[in-house]
């Protein structure tokens, strides 16, 4: 097979914006027709510290396998009259770790010195969701939910309502997944904590007054 009709189902490529369509951020969407993901590199260095040239690190999630001569060309919808706005594409391996790539939160990245951007950078649209994209292991799962546990103990949440809209706006869409997997901890861990500060000190008057 030659390398242009090799298949895969999720694509990542680097754009330029100088030679993106006009207002590319607003018609991303409808231009694409499919599930993306992409954060815009405005920060990064070079090896000479000096700015590097502003590009786009973009996601595309294709309903079946597809080719690279076509993911290409979905890619190059975003090009600009006369212009292209990417060269190649390459086939995703590790769509979770290619996913924190795009803000440079990966071990690699980060002993480059690599730009870290904050997750608010990386844009979705036309529902692409992670979680969807990649089979979450027992042992990622369990640690999530520690994670949870933690964020529970932490912030001192007393109302499973209260945080579980905490999570939906600081935490990315695959904890979802846990909350329904884990409702029962999460709630008397939350339960426990409106004990401890509402009841057990009324307890502690009520056995002074005693």
């Amino acid at each position: 097979m030659s390398y242009g009709q090799q298949k895969n189902k999720y694509w990542v490529g680097v754009l330029y914006p100088e030679n993106m369509v006009e207002d590319w951020e607003n018609v991303i969407g409808d231009i694409l027709e499919l599930p993306y993901c992409y954060c815009l590199h405005n920060s990064d260095n070079d090896s000479q510290s000096e700015h590097r040239k502003d590009h786009l690190h973009l996601i595309i999630v294709f309903p079946n396998t597809t080719t690279y001569n076509h993911a290409l060309s979905v890619f190059n919808r975003l090009s600009a009259d006369g212009k292209q706005a990417i060269n190649t594409c390459q086939p995703i391996i590790n769509i979770r770790s290619k996913y924190e790539y795009l803000i440079h939160n990966t071990e690699t990245c980060k002993k480059q010195g690599k730009e870290l951007y904050d997750k608010s950078c990386r844009i979705t649209g036309n529902n692409f969701d992670i979680g969807n994209y990649e089979q979450v292991s027992l042992a990622e799962k369990s640690q999530m939910c520690k994670e949870l546990c933690d964020c529970i103990v932490k912030e001192n949440f007393t109302n499973f309502a209260d945080f579980y809209l905490f999570v939906m706006e600081n935490y990315d869409n695959e904890y979802f997944s846990i909350l329904q997997g884990y409702s029962g901890l999460f709630e008397r861990l939350t339960k426990a904590n409106y004990q401890k500060v509402f009841l057990i000190p009324r307890q502690f008057c009520n056995s002074d007054i005693d």
